[in-house]
């Protein structure tokens, strides 16, 4: 086991250690209660179940309507008004009561343009689908982004932790020598100022674990005072990639949700702007209604209307024409934002993969350090209790240590975080975890 793993260990049990009594979330677990509890991705299945009821209600303009009226009036009339003058009867009638109860049924038959608006429609369904999906991903890379930090701050805390130790053990054979006469006050006060920093880094990497932590809550949908303990990833060194980066940009040209949903953004402002061209069209509908007419429910007769209406627009002061340039702007705009996201998907991807290498090669340079300062920092502790170096090459080496080790734990997650960037470029932050799939 590399001095690395152990650091990650050795934080992994302690952070376990520190929470046996609350429950425990692994890492994809984590990731999992984030597709449910995230106020992000509560939101968007929101809109996404928004743009599906919309659908319905362009869809249900095509189909038959169906109403009953029922009215029970009274009434007067203008015979003069209407030029029946008949003699011996009065000028006005009534008032008189009126009662109608009948079914209505309207339904088109042909309009070309209502079609075109549910095509639309659909078509925003299918954006709205890709751009849940969008979010989604974006939070779980998010997540998993803290979830990585939280566990850097761990590693920092363990390895901070033993170089305390470490510092404390040098301060208390100094006073030892001091007592013996074999070292002066100075290296005391130099291994006690070294204790001192040590203790310092160590409240440091402790709040970063806390901010990390509370911003992890914040991003799965918890309150700040939820009591669970996040269990540390079980990550291992990741393979060497095979394919080349112009495979995996075109894997994910093909995968990015963002890029469908403007796909399907573009073709709905198509389908508007056929919509709108389709207005010059005529239109035909149908509609009819059965029922009584009379003075009443019992003083009434069946009476019935049946018809067609054909409506042929003329002008309409520029309406039709502001449609179609503005459906045309719409589809303009899905075309460049599309081109943009596809330079942007290529830009990530080859950024991760670059940041990704860089990490992984520092990585084995920082683990070969970290081992020979740790025997540097031993060589000079016993060449301190010796009494042939000075409290300056002990804390020297502490400091090399240090150094050495933050450098090493910053290079493992920044590998991690960059595996993370780079499945997420690709398309699936779960690919991740699965590297074969990729």
């Amino acid at each position: 086991m590399t001095n690395a793993a152990r650091v990650f260990v050795c934080a992994s049990l302690a952070f376990a250690a520190a929470a046996q009594d609350v429950p425990k979330l692994s890492l994809r677990q984590t990731l999992q209660f984030a597709e449910k509890k995230s106020p992000e991705m509560q939101l968007a299945l929101l809109r996404k179940l928004e743009a599906r009821a919309n659908s319905l209600v362009a869809r249900s303009a095509y189909q038959p309507q169906l109403g009953l009226v029922i009215g029970n009036t009274y009434q007067t009339t203008n015979l003069q008004g209407m030029d029946l003058l008949i003699p011996g009867v009065p000028e006005r009638l009534g008032p008189y009561r009126v009662f109608n109860a009948r079914p209505q049924v309207t339904a088109p038959v042909f309009d070309l343009a209502l079609l075109s608006t549910i095509h639309a429609a659909s078509e925003r369904v299918v954006e709205s689908k890709y751009d849940a999906e969008t979010t989604r991903q974006a939070t779980l890379l998010t997540v998993l982004e803290l979830d990585i930090n939280l566990f850097q701050a761990e590693s920092r805390m363990a390895a901070a932790a033993a170089r305390l130790r470490t510092a404390q053990a040098v301060r208390r054979q100094a006073e030892q020598s001091v007592a013996a006469g074999d070292a002066s006050k100075l290296d005391l006060a130099r291994t006690s100022q070294q204790e001192f920093a040590e203790s310092a880094g160590l409240t440091e990497a402790a709040r970063d674990r806390d901010v990390a932590r509370a911003l992890l809550l914040q991003a799965i949908g918890l309150e700040q005072d939820t009591q669970v303990a996040f269990e540390a990833p079980e990550l291992t060194s990741f393979a060497e990639r095979q394919r080349p980066l112009r495979e995996i940009r075109n894997g994910a040209f093909e995968e990015r949700s963002e890029l469908n949903a403007i796909e399907a953004r573009r073709r709905a402002a198509d389908f508007d702007r056929e919509s709108a061209q389709r207005e010059r069209l005529p239109k035909l509908a149908f509609s009819g209604d059965y029922g009584v007419l009379g003075q009443g429910p019992d003083h009434s007769l069946s009476t019935y209307t049946v018809g067609g209406s054909l409506t042929i627009p003329l002008f309409t002061g520029g309406r039709i024409r502001g449609n179609i340039d503005a459906a045309q702007a719409r589809a303009a705009q899905a075309e460049a934002e599309l081109r943009k996201t596809r330079l942007q998907v290529a830009e990530e991807v080859e950024r991760a993969a670059i940041e990704s290498d860089a990490a992984r090669q520092a990585l084995s340079a920082a683990a070969s350090a970290t081992g020979e300062a740790r025997k540097a920092l031993e060589l000079s502790r016993l060449r301190f209790r010796a009494g042939i170096a000075t409290s300056v090459d002990v804390a020297t080496a502490e400091s090399a240590l240090a150094q050495s080790e933050d450098f090493e734990i910053r290079t493992r997650y920044d590998w991690y975080a960059a595996e993370a960037r780079l499945a997420r470029a690709e398309g699936n932050v779960y690919w991740f975890f699965d590297r074969e799939a990729r």
